[in-house]
């Protein structure tokens, strides 16, 4: 019978959620469920927090400039619908300008399942037509 038990997870919070508040609410969720048992009472499980952690995304519901922009430019280009608006469950740098008050917009070619790894790797023509998109932006942007 073993006696160790290690489990890794990842934790995602929601739109303008405290990080610090998530992992407080799991780690109590943790604690509750440990009193059910009568082992773990005994010997309570023990949460710890390593590796990267995010602050929370941001959302500004009151102002669509970019998204409309870029995304009216992508179906210009592409001749195609509008991309999907969605939410990604995965920390990016781009929250230090949102914080900053600084309009961001995760856009681009490839499938991010693919990022960061051996296999990464994006299609000549979603590059080209990117490319092609954000450049239409800026123009219209700056007309």
């Amino acid at each position: 019978m073993p006696d160790l038990l290690v489990a890794e997870g990842r934790l995602g919070v929601a739109l303008g959620e405290d990080p610090a508040d998530a992992r407080a609410e799991l780690e109590e969720a943790v604690a509750e469920a440990a009193t059910a048992d009568a082992w773990l009472r005994e010997h309570p499980p023990v949460v710890a927090w390593t590796g990267g952690q995010f602050a929370s995304g941001t959302y500004v519901e009151d102002d669509r400039t970019l998204f409309d922009l870029v995304s009216a430019a992508h179906a210009d280009v592409t001749r195609g619908p509008r991309p999907r608006e969605r939410g990604a469950p995965y920390g990016s740098d781009l929250r230090l300008y949102a914080e900053a008050g600084i309009p961001t917009l995760h856009y681009g070619p490839g499938d991010v399942r693919l990022a960061h790894g051996p296999h990464e790797a994006v299609d000549v023509d979603e590059l080209v037509a990117v490319t092609e998109s954000l450049v239409l932006a800026l123009v219209r942007a700056c007309s």
